[in-house]
């Protein structure tokens, strides 16, 4: 079983570097590692029947809200020679990193578990299957695996969603109060819309992002586990924007991705401007949900809270470095990325939460961990937006 990387990219054995979020390392190592199997290409070289098969995988298996990111031409994949099955890698040093779960029907992700499984055992990389649910747990379990909780998607089943009673009393004020302000909200495809007006638009969605992403510490989007803004490069994605009514002024926007066929669509992106009407988001989400709603559409996902109740699972083989590690990053890591703010602005919607899980073989270790943050960009802080950050924590504490 071979592993071979793009050949532009192996020439050297030496890891490869791109600037900014194209980041990718390669091992020549991987590439020699077996004698036939698994290829890994950039998404930008897959010929356009490839990358149709590359689409309807994601779109028809993907399982997670961020699964339907494989086809971003800045990453890299796997495509199987038969088109059955695909996953969207990240080769970092001695680490392969799979966002996304397995795009394949059930019946073949058990075999490509497999093949990842002998490709670590042949190569000796340590490879890292995020986004698992509940559904693939066992399939790793069984083929001995690590598998430790990651984080719990969240979930919102659109039939039964009425937002009546005293639970949903907070969304339900988000919404009378933007209405107020004047905003209405609307779904916009460049499909039919006018180049010129696209790109004015698409223009006005790069200026919110960039407002809302300022003072962050990390001030630009993250890599890989959340998905580029590329409003020429939609495909099945949807966009919605909350603007107001008067000026047309763009106040927030979202980004669906499918999940399972259509059944289900994950916000996945969501911007807003610094001065919007307090609530923007979450009335547009409600917005978009009761739109979906009316297609149909079975669920909607506000994608998973990182890291939370990771110490609660315990497994066939759980890795304890990881354990205990994520839920100190969940406490830590709430001074620098809000992960506490983050699950209570989602949970103020009450959705189901499920266990979401990383499946690692052979184990995690410590540098394997220290190598995903580097991979999607957790250690690119602006120091600026650290020192204000910290400052804001500090007077908080002691108030």
């Amino acid at each position: 079983m071979t592993s071979n990387i793009d050949s532009a990219s192996v020439e050297s054995p030496d890891c490869t570097s791109v600037q900014g979020s194209d980041q990718r390392c390669t091992s020549i190592e991987l590439k020699r590692c077996c004698e036939e199997g698994l290829t890994f290409r950039p998404v930008a070289s897959l010929s356009p029947t490839e990358f149709d098969a590359l689409e309807r995988l994601a779109f028809e298996h993907g399982q997670a809200p961020d699964s339907y990111l494989a086809v971003e031409s800045h990453r890299d994949c796997y495509l199987a020679p038969d088109h059955s099955a695909a996953i969207s890698v990240v080769v970092s040093g001695r680490n392969v990193h799979i966002f996304g779960g397995i795009l394949a029907p059930p019946e073949a992700r058990r075999q490509l578990i497999i093949q990842l499984l002998e490709l670590a055992k042949q190569s000796k990389h340590i490879i890292n299957c995020y986004a698992i649910g509940e559904q693939d747990r066992t399939l790793f379990e069984d083929a001995g695996w690590e598998v430790t909780k990651f984080g719990e998607e969240t979930s919102l089943k659109l039939e039964s969603l009425a937002w009546s009673g005293k639970q949903y009393e907070w969304v339900r004020r988000q919404q009378n109060y933007c209405q107020r302000m004047g905003l209405t909200c609307r779904e916009v495809s460049h499909q039919t819309m006018d180049r010129e007006l696209w790109r004015e638009l698409a223009d006005e969605l790069f200026e919110i992002q960039r407002d809302d992403l300022k003072n962050r510490i990390y001030a630009r989007e993250m890599n890989f586990l959340v998905g580029k803004l590329q409003p020429e490069k939609l495909g099945r994605r949807r966009l919605f924007i909350a603007e107001n009514q008067e000026t047309r002024r763009i106040e927030a926007f979202v980004i669906a991705n499918p999940m399972r066929g259509g059944q289900g669509w994950g916000f996945e992106m969501y911007r807003k401007r610094q001065d919007a009407p307090r609530g923007s988001v979450p009335f547009l989400m409600k917005w978009v949900m009761d739109a979906l709603r009316t297609e149909r559409v079975e669920e909607a996902s506000l994608c998973m809270l990182l890291w939370k109740d990771t110490h609660r699972f315990k497994g066939k083989r759980t890795s304890p470095l990881a354990r205990w590690g994520l839920l100190l990053a969940y406490h830590i890591g709430d001074v620098f990325y809000n992960t506490k703010g983050i699950t209570h602005f989602k949970t103020r919607f009450r959705p189901e939460l499920s266990n979401c899980y990383v499946c690692v073989t052979p184990r995690i270790t410590v540098l394997s961990c220290l190598n995903f943050f580097h991979t999607v960009g957790a250690f690119s802080f602006s120091l600026k937006n650290i020192v204000f950050k910290s400052w804001q924590y500090v007077v908080q504490r002691k108030r």
